[in-house]
């Protein structure tokens, strides 16, 4: 398996949490998973990411 890029773009980042980009946007907007942007393109950092995982993990047991 691959390493996650240490930042990744909205798309790698929808694809790697296996949702839509259209999903994961309202999951920014609702703060749910930290992103920034560069430049007009969202930006998500590994740890944010993973954060957002084990909130998940957490959530569900």
């Amino acid at each position: 398996m691959q390493e996650i890029p240490h930042i990744m773009s909205l798309k790698q980042t929808a694809y790697w949490l296996g949702i839509s980009e259209v999903t994961l946007k309202r999951r920014i907007y609702a703060k749910q998973i930290k992103a920034y942007k560069d430049g007009g393109y969202w930006k998500i950092k590994r740890e944010w990411l993973e954060d957002y995982q084990n909130a998940l993990i957490e959530k569900m047991g």
